[in-house]
């Protein structure tokens, strides 16, 4: 299914956040560096906020995002993982399962684009090649401090096979929900006969608690001079 056939899915968010039931649960996986924005993104999608001091992610943090594709109920479980070098091999259990990966850089600090490289080294090594992946930079409200150029993200995100490209801010929502809907769209598409098959058998129906809180936080304190991450 093509990106246009994709754009045309009908697809609505849904806020009541005590839905309990589901046709299909996909999981997420927000990763790069330290203070690119993966924190805020989460926070912005789930909570619709934003907080210019807010606390480092150690370990992981989940947030949950239903959304209703044609008649069906859609759960992404988004996990929030650490961007710190000294837990990348706890990350590693995180990525099983997953359906997508987001690898986020900051357009206004090149050297997290640059380490891109290597956190998509880690996805492939943890999740193999069907895994989908989004290349996504944070933080175009800050235009003029701008290091990393869209069209220098295209090249790389081409060359290295990632599925998809956006641009993003967490602080102003800009294209935050786009994005996320994007992705849901098309692990729908690419499921729809086994997501009809299942809603046609009851038995097969999951029933679990939804809970768009950031639940089961581990989290340190913040430095004085931190960052939204």
């Amino acid at each position: 299914m093509d990106k246009a056939e994709i754009d045309k899915i009908d697809c609505k968010i849904i806020k009541d956040k005590t839905l309990s039931r589901h046709d299909a649960l996909y999981k997420l996986i927000l990763i790069g560096d330290t203070c690119v924005g993966k924190s805020s993104l989460l926070m912005r999608l789930t909570e619709n906020e934003f907080k210019e001091e807010y606390e480092v992610t150690v370990g992981v943090e989940f947030g949950a995002f239903l959304l209703q594709i044609d008649d069906k109920i859609i759960k992404l479980q988004i996990w929030d993982t650490a961007g710190q070098e000294s837990f990348k091999s706890l990350n590693k259990i995180f990525y099983r399962g997953s359906h997508c990966v987001f690898l986020v850089y900051d357009i206004t600090r090149e050297e997290t684009f640059n380490n891109i490289e290597d956190w998509l080294k880690e996805v492939k090594m943890n999740t193999g090649n069907e895994c989908m992946t989004y290349l996504v930079g944070n933080q175009v409200d800050n235009e003029d401090a701008r290091e990393v150029t869209v069209d220098k993200a295209q090249t790389y995100a081409e060359e290295a096979g990632i599925s998809e490209i956006c641009e993003t801010s967490a602080k102003t929502g800009e294209k935050v929900e786009e994005i996320f809907i994007n992705a849901a769209k098309m692990l729908y598409a690419q499921n729809k006969h086994e997501i009809e098959e299942k809603a046609q058998d009851p038995q097969k129906t999951r029933l679990t608690r939804t809970d768009n809180s950031r639940q089961n936080n581990v989290v340190a304190p913040r430095k004085k001079d931190g960052c939204a991450c």
